[in-house]
């Protein structure tokens, strides 16, 4: 499912459940390390490995989440917040 079937929707709920369903998130408060990759990569166009959400927490940065007990949960305004500071280059190293 590209970016563009998610924007198309005229339903804001029915777009939430669209993306949710898509990244395998049943709440947009408690959104699993592996389905914030999957929506930033996926949804935002923002490439982010599992891994690297998990090396961002130990160096302070990435995304804002939430511990609860032993588990990591991001938001998905937070991912949004976060993506909104992110710059996207793409390199071709044949134009170099």
């Amino acid at each position: 499912m590209s970016k563009t079937d998610f924007l198309n929707n005229q339903n804001p709920s029915e777009e939430l459940a669209l993306i949710l369903k898509h990244i395998g998130a049943r709440n947009p408060e408690l959104v699993s390390t592996k389905a914030a990759s999957k929506y930033l990569t996926d949804v935002k166009g923002v490439p982010t490995a599992p891994s690297s959400l998990e090396v961002y927490r130990c160096y302070g940065k990435g995304p804002k989440y939430k511990k609860v007990g032993s588990r990591i949960f991001y938001t998905l305004p937070w991912l949004d917040e976060y993506t909104d500071g992110v710059e996207v280059k793409v390199v071709d190293p044949n134009r170099a």
